[in-house]
């Protein structure tokens, strides 16, 4: 069958959160060197060497009251470079009168500024010589569902020679070998769990250095793209990290951004094949980032995901100017191609609305497929009081059936079986509500309420001919979970650090059975020691 559309289609396959484990013992192999290292996945991407939520808190909230002015914050994760600038930035804008910040956001700005001194000593010409860190959190805690605490670490070291080349490396270990969510087929296996289920993960290693206006970078790291601040319906962190060569470069008030990534191999075990295969698999990305002013930010996405038997990087998928969608229409091949449109809009100081649409495939001629699509939506307002300590947050992010699938097996948007994209997956939507009181810059306390429904179709249910104007959304029997809880943070810069978080969840229809119920408390605790050592050279 013939079809006119922005894609090919594949579905995903829903699972129960992955098996929380147990007590461990600790190794790490870090530059020949034994650590320790631990931390929680589905955060967004942190900034580098900075294991902490609070630097992205603080620029997300500077940005939506008006201190730093545009960011490009929808392009992530952040170097630390990045930061130092928007942090001069800030200043600038404070010195000229164009903005007056609150007491809250003045010591939030503060704050960064004695993060990230070096930084701002070499972008300002005080300080030129190169840099070698280690950093280190030893830590105890426990996962949501699992009421014992273990021991985990977090351990990085990064080294710089002023701007012209950063190395690093980052290693965590954990007793949760299913860190990821299950969601999908893979023939390669991530992480290999050692003693007490403990397992040791070289989450994000590259070497990143400029050219000319451009910055390479060669390893391995994360990609987060969107708008969104629990989630994004483009690239999440909701995947393992990629293998990667990715190139950025800024132009004024447009940055772009392209990468190309090695996925894990699939089986290709389809009906009615003769024979089965193992695909080789691979993903390439393009991406404009336009600040239009300093209340608007829009950005345009494509990315291919692409495989096959012995198929190996196809060099035209390499380019980062050429428009993926036109290269295979035009060669008649069937890769999973998708476009991502975001925008954010800050009308008033202090209020941020934003959304993101995206295209997996989309019926531009008169065609008997259906559209798959997925989209999210938010609002951020922080001046409730006149201390502006008090904001209230929500979003919205809905994944249709066939969103994230493919007719070919092994183009669904998957890495190691791990959904690329929001982590819902196919065939669900979620609702997130949230008020947070910031006690100080160190310290805030949120109460939130979340919903989320999970239908019955997968990443594998491709889309086969069904009728899909007469299947509701979510299809089948819909799981759907009530929460409402509590979230406590206290992360000063060194030293001991609090992240604590529970939750009680309603849960109707479980695992897809009619009827089906449960009420469940689950606690969520970290107690950790944040250390560094620095050493700076000639």
């Amino acid at each position: 069958m013939e079809s006119h559309s922005l894609s090919s289609y594949t579905s995903p396959l829903k699972a129960d959160s992955p098996p929380l484990r147990r007590v461990g013992f600790l190794v790490f192999w870090f530059s020949g060197v034994l650590l320790f290292a631990g931390g929680y996945a589905n955060a967004l991407p942190n900034v580098t060497f900075h294991f902490d939520t609070w630097v992205d808190f603080a620029l997300q909230r500077l940005e939506t009251d008006g201190v730093t002015g545009g960011i490009h914050r929808h392009t992530r994760p952040w170097t630390r470079w990045q930061v130092a600038q928007a942090i001069l930035q800030a200043e600038d804008r404070i010195a000229r009168g164009v903005v007056e910040p609150s007491q809250i956001n003045q010591q939030f700005l503060e704050k960064l500024k004695r993060e990230f001194k070096s930084e701002l000593a070499v972008l300002t010409g005080a300080e030129s010589a190169p840099r070698f860190r280690m950093r280190a959190a030893p830590q105890l805690r426990s996962r949501r569902g699992d009421a014992e605490l273990a021991p985990a670490f977090e351990g990085a070291f990064y080294y710089d020679a002023g701007r012209h080349i950063t190395l690093y490396q980052e290693f965590e270990t954990e007793n949760s070998p299913e860190k990821y969510p299950i969601q999908g087929r893979t023939a390669d296996q991530r992480l290999e769990p050692w003693r007490g289920d403990y397992t040791g993960d070289f989450k994000r290693v590259y070497v990143r250095f400029p050219v000319s206006k451009f910055e390479v970078l060669i390893g391995r790291d994360q990609i987060f793209w969107g708008t969104g601040f629990r989630g994004a319906v483009g690239i999440s962190d909701n995947s393992p990290p990629f293998d990667l060569i990715l190139l950025t470069g800024q132009f004024g008030q447009i940055k772009g951004t392209a990468f190309t990534a090695q996925l894990d191999r699939m089986w290709h075990d389809q009906d009615g094949l003769e024979r089965r295969y193992l695909a080789d698999r691979y993903l390439s990305g393009h991406r404009l980032d336009w600040q239009v002013n300093d209340r608007i930010e829009v950005g345009i996405s494509e990315t291919i995901l692409y495989g096959g038997d012995s198929r190996g990087v196809e060099w035209q998928y390499l380019n980062p100017i050429l428009p993926y969608y036109a290269s295979q229409f035009n060669a008649d091949t069937d890769d999973n191609v998708m476009f991502l449109l975001e925008g954010a809009i800050r009308p008033i100081n202090g209020l941020r609305l934003y959304g993101e649409w995206l295209i997996d495939d989309f019926q531009y001629v008169d065609s008997d497929d259906p559209n798959a699509v997925a989209w999210l939506a938010g609002a951020a307002w922080n001046r409730l009081l006149a201390s502006q300590k008090l904001s209230i947050r929500g979003e919205y992010a809905r994944v249709n059936r066939w969103a994230y699938t493919h007719l070919v097996q092994e183009n669904q948007f998957t890495h190691f079986g791990s959904i690329i994209g929001h982590r819902i997956g196919t065939d669900a939507d979620t609702f997130y509500l949230e008020g947070e009181y910031l006690i100080n810059v160190d310290a805030r306390v949120a109460l939130f309420y979340e919903f989320e429904r999970q239908g019955e179709a997968g990443v594998e249910d491709r889309y086969r001919n069904e009728d899909f104007e007469s299947i509701p959304f979510p299809s089948g029997v819909v799981e759907r979970r009530d929460s409402i809880g509590i979230h406590l943070v206290y992360e000063p810069l060194r030293a001991w650090q609090l992240n604590l978080t529970y939750q009680h969840s309603r849960i109707k229809n479980r695992n897809h059975h009619r009827g089906a119920r449960r009420h469940r408390d689950e606690l969520e605790f970290r107690l950790r020691y944040l250390w560094e050592y620095r050493l700076t050279g000639s």
